[in-house]
């Protein structure tokens, strides 16, 4: 009984051995309470007050941090992939404790719209945001184009007036594309003509809805109409 005891009495003392916590996670600490080493802020975005425009307007740029800056503040480097159609300064600081600084984004005139990435980089990251430059014709206006879909013939007219397109054995006479100003909402009507039968429109991107199409800026939207034989 003794010996038993003593058996006993040694297993107790090796399980609570294995219970026990270790010593670095006494108390619910353990690791955790060292000292945790603070995240360095690096670039998180780029973003513009304007993405579309005419050649010629400023545009403000923002340059914004992951966190705040530190003492003496972050240098953000900057650069243009087009210069022809938008400058930036060389950098932007963002100061100590902030998240963010301005810039000034330069457009110019350009011969034909053009698009340019505006580039940051900081902290390790590179990042970027698109600017379209404009003409003035291309800022200010946009077109509808009418191509028709099948063996039929067939008119489409538009409303406020432009289009006035006739289609006879996939050949087409009148005006079949027209420009319109930016923003304008123009309906497009079809007639079949005789031996013919209008199927419809074809879905296309910008024209789901032919009777209440909106005129992109310096976009062609370009409807299908539908005319069979019968």
């Amino acid at each position: 009984m003794k010996k038993a005891a003593l058996l006993f009495a040694t297993l107790g003392v090796a399980v609570g051995a294995l219970a026990a916590p270790p010593a670095a996670f006494a108390g619910g600490t353990g690791a955790s309470s060292g000292t945790v080493a603070s995240t360095s802020p690096t670039l998180s975005s780029i973003a513009l007050s304007a993405t579309d425009v005419l050649g010629g307007t400023p545009v403000t740029g923002t340059a914004t941090l992951t966190a705040s800056a530190p003492s003496g503040g972050l240098v953000v480097a900057l650069s243009s992939d087009n210069p022809a159609a938008a400058t930036v300064p060389a950098s932007v600081t963002v100061p100590a404790g902030s998240l963010s600084a301005t810039f000034a984004v330069t457009t110019l005139t350009v011969p034909n719209p053009q698009s340019a990435l505006i580039i940051g980089t900081a902290g390790g990251v590179t990042t970027y945001a698109i600017i379209t430059v404009r003409t003035p014709s291309t800022f200010s206006t946009g077109s509808i184009s009418v191509l028709s879909a099948g063996s039929g013939g067939g008119t489409v007219t538009s409303q406020p007036t432009g289009i006035s397109c006739t289609y006879v054995s996939g050949t087409s006479t009148g005006v079949c594309t027209a420009s319109f100003a930016a923003g304008t909402v123009v309906q497009l009507s079809a007639q079949a003509a005789g031996g013919s039968k209008f199927q419809g429109w074809r879905g296309t991107p910008g024209c789901s809805d032919p009777s209440r199409i909106t005129v992109a800026r310096g976009t062609n939207i370009t409807c299908q109409p539908g005319f069979t034989l019968k």
